[in-house]
């Protein structure tokens, strides 16, 4: 209750001092302010995001205190705040001839050289300041960890805050803070240890759950980011990105009807959101609840009728409820829209295939393969779609690329034997054949994608006789 009263106090007194100094300006007339009044009310406006006002205040203090080491260090700040570094950096050197003892110097020259983007530098003037902190090291120690973090220097961020927590275990900011570090460096499990930790002494902090929850679902473990998420949301009913990023990790966990009434519950807070729109008429196409699906997606494009995702989604509904001929000029559209999806062109070469449109569903393999080589339905889609136009050196040119990556894949070995039998190159296709067998023997039909005379062949038939195909 003291510490309230106190806080009250210092409020009312700021406020009458920055009321006095903005009346001696619009009276165009001269207040005397001792230092430390001038010191309160250059805080006040820095505390406010008001940097001119800052600097003015700070050309009144040095009129009428020039001698004052505390005024010049307050005009350092404000400069840097109105981002003029090296200015600032010279009256901080100059300062510290003077105050070569002083931690408040050096922590401001540190915060100074990270923002000058001399880093190395930094680090010394910080060094400097904890060796002349005294009674609050823990808290200097921190103050000079977030500096390090607002500019992203994690790594150096983490070493003094260890060292801060070493000295007092007892603050949890400091946790909350090493958890975020780690999450920033991708060191998700020590991440996690330490939001564990955090909550452990500070249980109703939505932010550390929400926070948790964001590092579980990285990590897939989608029913621990359920539990933090609602823990988040149980803090606090009305913090809605919390339900975005629950509906999100029930949709991961295939959990699709608890998926929907979260999104529906964030749009209360977002409006008539197109990617959540979206997003729910997914979940019902998961469901297998077409028509309600289809409103969801017509909805979003009421919203905004560029809208990639929506028709992709038609779509792709069309081409489950084998209406092709509907499918495409919505997967086409999608397409024309975003044409670096590599989904969408995927999709589109499926419709036309359906079709019968051999050389344009090549087109669109080919493209899904272009921005994605990478994908395995693409490459096999692509290579189907060469050996149906009958170019089958093609289709072994994307196999056997795509092989150098993934030389321990049975599929590719059997697709790739499957190509040489059609070439009529016996020996080789036997030996893809058999190195396809010795991976994975159970899968040994996919040569039939390829090769449908496969199981009549005595050559195959006399391989699949080398291997057991038991459990």
């Amino acid at each position: 209750m003291k510490e309230d009263f106190d806080d009250i106090f210092h409020e009312e007194e700021y406020s009458e001092l920055v009321d006095r100094f903005e009346e001696m300006l619009k009276n165009n007339t001269s207040y005397f302010f001792d230092v430390f009044e001038f010191e309160s009310i250059i805080d006040y406006y820095i505390d406010s995001n008001k940097a001119n006002n800052a600097l003015n205040a700070v050309k009144f203090a040095v009129q009428q205190h020039p001698n004052s080491l505390n005024i010049q260090l307050k005009k350092a700040q404000v400069l840097v705040d109105k981002g003029h570094a090296a200015p600032a950096l010279q009256l901080i050197n100059h300062i510290e001839k003077v105050e070569s003892s002083n931690c408040d110097v050096y922590l401001l020259k540190g915060s100074t050289l990270n923002i000058m983007g001399r880093y190395s530098e930094a680090e010394k003037a910080f060094d400097t300041a904890i060796i002349y902190s005294y009674d609050d090291k823990a808290e200097v120690i921190h103050t000079v960890a977030q500096s390090f973090e607002q500019i992203g220097r994690y790594k150096t961020a983490l070493k003094y805050l260890h060292e801060a927590f070493k000295l007092d275990s007892k603050n949890i900011m400091l946790l909350y803070d090493i958890g975020y570090c780690y999450e920033k460096l991708g060191q998700i499990n020590k991440s996690i240890e330490f939001y564990i930790k955090y909550i452990d002494k500070e249980p109703f902090s939505e932010n550390a759950w929400y926070n948790l929850g964001i590092l579980y679902n990285k990590f897939e473990k989608f029913n621990e980011a359920v539990e933090a998420y609602e823990y988040a949301l149980a803090i606090n009913p009305d913090f809605s990105v919390a339900y975005f990023n629950l509906a999100n990790a029930y949709s991961n966990k295939e959990d699709y009807h608890n998926a929907i009434i979260n999104y529906k519950e964030y749009l209360k807070y977002d409006g008539k959101s197109v990617e959540i729109l979206t997003f729910i008429g997914d979940c019902y196409e998961s469901l297998k609840e077409f028509d309600i699906s289809l409103k969801y997606y017509d909805d979003a494009l009421n919203e905004d009728d560029y809208y990639a995702d929506a028709y992709f989604g038609k779509a792709n509904i069309m081409f489950r409820l084998e209406k092709f001929e509907l499918a495409l000029p919505f997967i086409e559209k999608a397409a024309a829209i975003d044409d670096i999806n590599s989904e969408y062109f995927y999709l589109l070469g499926n419709i036309l295939n359906e079709l019968n449109k051999n050389q344009e569903a090549l087109k669109a393999f080919k493209k899904a393969y272009d921005l994605n080589p990478e994908e395995m339905d693409f490459v096999f889609s692509l290579s189907e779609a060469y050996v149906r136009i009958n170019d089958v050196d093609l289709a072994i040119k994307v196999l056997t690329e795509y092989l150098k990556d993934n030389s321990g894949n049975a599929l590719i070995y059997y697709r790739l034997s499957g190509c040489y039998f059609l070439k009529n190159q016996r020996d080789k296709a036997s030996m893809l054949f058999e190195k396809g067998l010795k991976i994975n023997p159970k899968t040994y039909l996919e040569i039939i994608l390829f090769y449908s005379d496969a199981i009549e062949d005595s050559m195959v038939n006399e391989l699949l006789n080398k291997y057991s195909f038991e459990e």
